[in-house]
């Protein structure tokens, strides 16, 4: 039942069990399939487009840059607002397309999971090698391939904390939360297993090892660090994080060169 005092759009009968089947669903996203479902079920006659067309003009769905999916705009925000949810987009796609080989990575995964205090002023997607990714997301987007399976939070995938740390350590330029680093690396750290760390780090490049390794001691999982050192060969090359022009600090285990993390 949609409350007398928040109901500030016009609702004609035709439409008014469809809007209360909404409200009580509270779907993030709206479709054609459930329009057309939800309208069957009420009787109403009218097509999913004829649905989706007034409710549109009314205020109660919310286009989005996706064909066939809307933002619902419930009787509690008293007007035709946004959520504000930044992955609008992102959840129409997976409801038209649930096999998308996405994830939320990088600083996003980690204020996903809870690791960071300070919010991505841009949200951060990757996706395997071969996808074509469609413009209409508004996100940033970075071709990673990751091993562990994606956990779910919020109804979307997001990246195990250990395929973030690998990731960071393989692409650095990718990460873009390095200045609060000391807010976010120990805490993700925190949160995996040597094993976690080490079944997403498999195969990877040497330059991707030692910057692990490195990441994992100035964290203080000198347990992970020990494991990856191991998988090194004897003699290691130089390795960069952050520009290559910039060398200020030095570490000999790692043969690391450090431009990004902050003093500790």
């Amino acid at each position: 039942m949609i409350p007398d005092q928040l109901q500030t759009r016009s609702l004609p009968d035709s439409l008014s069990q469809v809007v209360q089947e909404l409200e009580l669903r509270q779907p993030p996203v709206v479709t054609r399939a459930l329009l057309r479902q939800i309208a069957s079920e009420a009787g109403t006659g009218l097509t999913e487009d004829t649905v989706a067309e007034r409710l549109v003009r009314l205020g109660w769905l919310l286009p989005l840059r996706k064909r066939g999916a809307w933002e619902f705009a419930p009787a509690a925000r008293a007007g035709r607002y946004s959520s504000g949810d930044p992955w609008l987009e992102l959840r129409a796609l997976l409801e038209q397309e649930a096999d998308a080989p996405v994830a939320v990575a990088f600083e996003s995964a980690v204020w996903e999971q809870g690791h960071s205090t300070h919010q991505p002023a841009q949200p951060v997607l990757a996706h395997r090698r071969g996808w074509r990714a469609p413009e209409a997301l508004g996100v940033r987007l970075v071709t990673f391939e990751w091993r562990l399976p994606t956990g779910r939070i919020r109804g979307l995938p997001v990246w195990h904390e250990a395929t973030v740390l690998v990731a960071a350590a393989e692409r650095p330029a990718a990460q873009g939360n390095w200045a609060n680093a000391d807010d976010w690396l120990p805490e993700t750290f925190r949160a995996v297993t040597p094993d976690d760390v080490l079944a997403e780090a498999a195969s990877r490049k040497v330059s991707t090892l030692a910057r692990l390794g490195y990441l994992a001691e100035w964290s203080g999982r000198g347990d992970v660090a020990d494991e990856i050192e191991a998988l090194l060969p004897g003699r290691l090359p130089v390795t960069s994080l952050g520009p290559r022009d910039r060398r200020d600090r030095w570490s000999s285990r790692w043969h690391v060169y450090d431009a990004l993390l902050p003093e500790r």
